[in-house]
């Protein structure tokens, strides 16, 4: 009876070893990080795909990325954006949304 119960707690910790490392692998370490004006980096597993899409929900770019990619966002226009982390599977694992907005400064200096 003792060879049964600890080959059924074996086979229960192996299922336990193969459940926690496919959690591990849905709960990847993502970040979309600001790293400046209009810069983005974004860290991710290999395999993970950034989709940018505009205010209107089309897709603007797309490319894979293998652990880190700087994109640098100073070629958009004003409006309204929306960065998304895929992983291998085509699901969502992040998303950031942002707005471009060009700001103009006028100062006056008095002159003597």
């Amino acid at each position: 009876m003792k060879k049964y119960t600890f080959a059924a707690f074996i086979f229960a910790a192996s299922l336990f070893v193969v459940s926690a490392a496919n959690g591990a692998e849905l709960s990847l370490p993502v970040n979309i990080e600001s790293v400046g004006k209009l810069k983005y980096m974004v860290s991710a597993k290999a395999g993970a795909t950034v989709l940018i899409y505009d205010g209107e929900n089309n897709e603007i770019h797309k490319e894979g990325i293998t652990s880190q990619k700087l994109f640098n966002l100073s070629g958009l226009s004003d409006g309204n954006y929306r960065m998304v982390v895929l992983d291998a599977h085509k699901n969502v694992i992040s998303s950031k949304s942002f707005t471009i907005k060009t700001e103009v400064k006028r100062d006056i200096i008095a002159m003597n």
